[in-house]
């Protein structure tokens, strides 16, 4: 053994007169420093040096078998405990010495001061790994790229510490939006977020969602053209109801079926935060309009709402045009490219004279005939708070043109700034209207394609004199018997015909010469050329008789209405509308005009002029915008009668008279006959 025991004695003795003789760099100290004498004090440092040695002999040999004690030996590893009963092996001291306390000198002999040879923990700092927070969220997204087995996207590297990832048309797939997901959950920065056309599905929309659950940054969300389906749409669903952040949503061409309209029920009627949502180029059709329009009369953020593209159509089209009756925070509605047709006129129509927040309306392409236009023009006249309404690319003429038109002319309050008719050609009547509306508006503009010919006017119709003296008698509160004495100067009971013409024109009555001898030829029946009192009372009579005929015929052509194929689907969702809370909100001009537009009949009247059921102020508001034909003394009577000439929709269209684009196109089309004919002779 290359240590004896008297080499470790000495060992022992250096160690000793080292701790008793030196202090700190190697200084000499006194004995009588530390107070007492040198003899004790030397004794006390022997003591106390070998008790540390003790200490360092023993530390060491305690700790390896300790570890040995706790590590399994490999095949033929020497352990320090036996095979039979796991009992401590015995060394010598002088062999545990060799073993476990080395001694380090410096080459003449002394014991160097480092210790690191010395198998000992009290010098060992153990280094524990840190884990650096990051920030920026790139090491997380590489690592869920591994995780998912894509391949990382330079572009969101380059772009997660900014407020906005555009990442349109990449191919990302749900793997690439769960990558997407993952670092976005404790993001601070991004705020707009646009993975249009990634066609991340359903599973990659739930990862978003997810995500978006707990991310309270983003607000600008686009997941158009992702074809998420029906899986996708309740992640969504699922999503604003919890998230309070987003106020802008796309979520257009995604495969959206009828059936999805349910979630985003649910959605909007939780979510006070959303302003913006896209929901076109899906496939909501009847069943999911009616959902979406109960969607829309509970909804009181949504400000912006594109349903364009759809497939939107009678019950489902006149449900939306319901919703935006009582809505009463939407300003923009795309309604462009559905089926909406004549009755989706008619249903808005009747919106637009109770509604008093939307300012932008499009119905682009919709299948809306001049008859739509006309009852179209019903809600214009009312309306005080729409400022563009795009029309175009409907089958419309001049006539729908100049419904529409008449109705903002005639208007005063309107705010109607843009009317888009784009692809309808209107004539040179509608032109004059239009100069007339911006004389009064220089900002009103509208859209056309041009404009051809002009209006075929009807022969001006004569004023039936006999109604124009009853209507001056009760304007006077006059009787017959009293204006009948006011003209009889001799008392004799009978009114020459000279004196007849002097009294009218004296009481300023406003009949031409020609009405006031159709007047006398109508009231003189026996022809004695004298005017007695019982043949004035006579006329009364028959005027009495003719407006109550007129009153028939008017309920008649309302009941007609009633059976007609755009009125009865209306009168559906639209008969029990709250009219009266609804005119609460309205301002006093507005107010004024719906009451005007809502007849006093309490009760309906059947063909034969009979008063029969009961109907409410909905109903009868609705009547007013089908009948077309007005009584006298309403606004633009005589523009109406010439425009359902023009446009009557019960004529078949060969017997009507062609329009001036007609005429064009066929003597265009005579013209080329011609010279091809020409060509072959």
């Amino acid at each position: 053994m290359p240590n004896t025991d008297g080499e470790e004695s000495e060992m022992v003795k250096e160690m000793i007169q080292s701790s008793g003789d030196t202090r700190g760099g190697g200084e000499n100290v006194s004995t009588t420093e530390y107070g007492g004498n040198g003899r004790d004090n030397v004794a006390t440092s022997r003591e106390e040096g070998q008790s540390q040695m003790d200490r360092n002999l023993t530390d060491p040999i305690n700790t390896q078998l300790k570890s040995a004690h706790m590590k399994t030996p490999e095949p033929g590893e020497h352990t320090p405990f036996s095979d039979e009963g796991d009992e401590l092996l015995s060394f010598s001291p002088s062999e545990m010495s060799e073993r476990h306390t080395p001694v380090l000198t410096d080459g003449k002999g002394d014991v160097e001061d480092d210790d690191s040879g010395w198998d000992t923990d009290l010098d060992i700092e153990t280094e524990e790994t840190k884990e650096v927070y990051d920030a920026t969220g790139k090491n997380v997204y590489m690592q869920a790229c591994k995780d998912a087995g894509v391949v990382p996207v330079s572009h969101i590297l380059r772009h997660i510490t900014t407020n906005k990832i555009i990442m349109k048309h990449h191919g990302l797939g749900p793997a690439g939006a769960k990558a997407i997901a993952v670092p976005l959950v404790t993001n601070t920065t991004v705020l707009t977020l646009d993975l249009e056309d990634n066609w991340i599905e359903g599973d990659g929309a739930s990862y978003l969602a997810d995500m978006l659950k707990e991310n309270c940054y983003i607000s600008d969300l686009n997941l158009a053209e992702n074809r998420m389906g029906s899986k996708g749409a309740k992640a969504m669903s699922d999503m604003l109801v919890d998230n309070t952040s987003i106020r802008k949503l796309n979520l257009a061409g995604n495969n959206f079926k009828d059936r999805d309209a349910e979630y985003f029920l649910e959605a909007v009627k939780n979510n006070y935060r959303i302003r913006d949502l896209n929901l076109s180029h899906n496939e909501f059709a009847e069943i999911g309009g009616e959902i979406l329009g109960a969607a829309i009369a509970a909804t009181e953020s949504l400000s912006h709402l594109n349903l364009s593209w759809n497939h939107l159509r009678r019950k489902g089209a006149i449900a939306v045009c319901r919703g935006m009756a009582e809505n009463l925070s939407i300003k923009e509605l795309n309604l462009s490219w559905n089926g909406l047709g004549n009755e989706g006129s008619l249903a808005m129509a009747e919106t637009l004279k109770f509604n008093s927040t939307l300012q932008e309306l499009d119905m682009t392409n919709n299948r809306i005939t001049n008859e739509g236009a006309l009852v179209m023009s019903k809600g214009l006249e009312v309306n005080d708070s729409l400022k563009v309404l795009r029309f175009g690319y409907n089958p419309l003429t001049a006539a729908g043109a100049m419904a529409l038109l008449l109705a903002i002319k005639n208007n005063s309050n309107s705010a109607l700034e843009l009317l888009d008719l784009s692809e309808v050609v209107i004539n040179s009547d509608c032109v004059a209207v239009l100069e007339e509306i911006q004389q009064m508006r220089s900002n009103f503009e509208m859209l056309h394609k041009g404009a051809v010919g002009k209006f075929a006017k009807p022969p001006v119709e004569e004023v039936d004199p006999v109604k124009v003296l009853h209507t001056y008698i009760e304007s006077k509160n006059m009787r017959v018997w009293d204006l009948f004495r006011a003209y009889d100067k001799d008392k004799s009971m009978t009114v020459s015909h000279e004196e007849f013409k002097k009294g009218i024109e004296a009481s300023g009555i406003p009949l031409k010469p020609r009405a006031i001898n159709r007047l006398i030829d109508m009231l003189d029946k026996d022809g004695d050329g004298e005017i007695d009192y019982s043949e004035l009372v006579s006329g009364q009579k028959d005027l009495v008789a003719a407006n109550r005929q007129e009153r028939r015929d008017q309920m008649t052509r309302i009941s007609d209405s009633r059976k007609t194929a755009i009125y009865k689907p209306v009168v559906e969702q639209y008969s029990n509308l709250k009219i009266s809370s609804l005119r609460q909100s309205l301002s006093p001009d507005r107010k004024m005009k719906v009451n005007e537009t809502i007849r006093p009949d309490v009760k309906t009247w059947d063909e034969f002029g009979h008063r029969a059921e009961e109907v409410n102020e909905a109903v009868r508001s609705l009547d007013n915008t089908v009948d077309f034909i007005t009584s006298a003394g309403t606004k633009y009577s005589k523009e109406e009668d010439f425009l359902l000439k023009t446009m009557d929709p019960a004529r078949p269209r060969s017997a009507r008279s062609p329009t001036p684009v007609h005429a064009m196109v066929d003597q265009s089309r005579g013209r080329s006959a011609t010279k091809k004919s020409a060509t072959k002779k």
